[in-house]
């Protein structure tokens, strides 16, 4: 016959003693997790379920009516949605692959590794906003643009200066290609440690095996940067659905919303619309479908499997 132990008055002391003694400890982070996470993410969810006047501090509850005004209030959400997958789509690859790649050659160099660091982590630390006008003076309409200028007066290839920033597609590759330039060297920082973690031995094992280069480089490598690889394309989906500050500056999300992204549309929502109920709820969207990209992620790359085999 099993009996279950009941807590002594001196268990639970002892556990209560404990608890008071790690309280001091704790408790600062959880004021400040409290306060500046869970209250904030809370209360957004609060407001994308009310019609949220901020002038009267008035809320009042309205269910999902924010959803259903953004899911059905026209093409604009649509737009800003298909253009943060179309963002991760293209520049995620770029900066996965040349990330990988400069780090590998930056990695074989007996000198200078510091210099190469240096200079591909400088676009990184550099502001958004002074990027994005080196980028409009580049894709300025007139020919007061370097591309424009070069395409038209150096070279003739166009007979007249293209509105880059003012159509679809071409407002969109400018903010992707600001996008490459800016994040590469980070993805070349976290690759460039996890190849100098690899062990010299799995290489020295491989040449005397006879693999080249480039069987090195695909058998060896590439499956030990796969924990690396994840990590940083979640960062990078995760920053795809962040995008801001490039879209204000280049591009305002013209033609008619076309180049906007969830970021700017949920910023136009909540400060010149004053419709906040409807940014939470584009907010709350944005929030669900990153957290189920990073599941689906996970269980695509099969990372806990890679971390026991390692």
């Amino acid at each position: 016959m099993v009996t279950s132990v009941r807590p002594t008055p001196v268990r639970l002391k002892k556990g209560l003693r404990g608890w008071l003694t790690a309280l001091p400890f704790i408790l600062p982070g959880l004021v400040l997790v409290t306060a500046f996470v869970l209250y904030p993410l809370l209360f957004t969810v609060r407001i994308a379920l009310s019609d949220y006047q901020i002038v009267l501090g008035k809320i009042t509850f309205l269910g999902l009516d924010n959803f259903r005004k953004v899911l059905s209030g026209g093409s604009r959400f649509w737009y800003a949605y298909r253009n943060n997958f179309l963002y991760a789509l293209v520049t995620v690859p770029f900066i996965l692959l040349g990330g990988m790649l400069f780090a590998y050659l930056i990695n074989g160099l007996k000198k200078g590794q510091s210099i190469f660091r240096v200079g591909f982590y400088l676009p990184v630390i550099t502001s958004w906003v002074i990027v994005s006008l080196v980028f409009q003076y580049m894709f300025n309409n007139s020919n007061r643009g370097l591309i424009n200028y070069i395409l038209v007066d150096v070279l003739h290839i166009l007979d007249d200066y293209v509105p880059w920033l003012l159509r679809e597609w071409s407002g969109n590759a400018a903010i992707w290609l600001m996008g490459i330039w800016k994040n590469l060297g980070w993805a070349m920082l976290i690759y460039l440690a996890a190849l100098q973690g690899i062990p010299k031995d799995r290489y020295e094992a491989a040449e005397l095996d006879g693999a080249g280069l480039w069987a090195k480089f695909w058998h060896i490598t590439i499956p030990s940067l796969r924990p690396t690889t994840f990590y940083v394309m979640v960062n990078m989906i995760i920053g795809s659905f962040n995008v801001f500050i490039q879209v204000m500056m280049l591009t305002g999300g013209n033609p008619n919303g076309k180049t906007s992204t969830l970021q700017y549309l949920l910023y136009d929502k909540a400060f010149n619309q004053f419709q906040f109920g409807e940014a939470s709820a584009i907010g709350m969207i944005s929030a669900v479908t990153i957290v189920v990209l990073t599941v689906v992620l996970n269980r695509v790359f099969r990372l806990d499997n890679v971390d026991q085999e390692g």
